[in-house]
């Protein structure tokens, strides 16, 4: 089986171009929630406590505040994710495999990263969301749905991808001295 080399490096630009708008998008709205969170902070407050589960018209602005927090650090790591995935395509396009290699374990770390924080976060959330309610209706949830099932697959795969690109570095190499 002969590989293009040409048709994949122009893929490999192609999703490089993708991910670099969805990174734009991504700190786009981390500027606009930081943005809204000084132009109108218990607006924001509510909509993410509603986000949550648990609206409610009595947030103090340390709720609303913590809440953003929670949501800018989500907001980091796909950020995180969506740089290194770009620098996998980046990689590929050089015709860097072990590069491409280290790009998708970094990958598959962020995307445990991103899985903890985001069971972690929106149990710290709730409790947030819910700190002024009275006795016996706060709430402590932990969440472990499908969203949550989804990036722990995702997580698998970049890390199997990178084991495969570290085979792939390997084959590749001893393909070119061969040659």
């Amino acid at each position: 089986m002969k590989v293009d080399e040409k048709s994949v490096v122009h893929s490999a630009t192609l999703l490089g171009y993708v991910l670099l708008l969805i990174l734009v998008a991504l700190v786009g709205a981390a500027a606009a929630v930081i943005i809204w969170l000084f132009v109108d902070v218990q607006q924001l407050g509510y909509m993410l406590a509603a986000g949550v589960g648990y609206e409610s018209d009595a947030l103090k602005t340390w709720q609303a505040f913590a809440l953003s927090l929670i949501l800018l650090v989500q907001i980091g790591i796909w950020i995180a994710v969506v740089s290194q995935g770009r620098n996998i395509f980046t990689a590929l396009t050089r015709v860097a495999l072990s590069d491409a290699s280290t790009a998708a374990g970094k990958v598959a770390r962020l995307l445990w990263a991103m899985l903890a924080w985001g069971i972690a976060g929106h149990t710290i959330a709730t409790v947030v969301a819910t700190w002024h309610f009275p006795e016996g209706t706060k709430a402590l949830e932990v969440s472990l749905g499908s969203t949550e099932i989804s990036i722990a697959i995702a997580a698998l795969l970049a890390t199997f991808m990178s084991r495969a690109f570290v085979l792939g570095a390997a084959l590749w190499q001893d393909h070119q001295q061969v040659i």
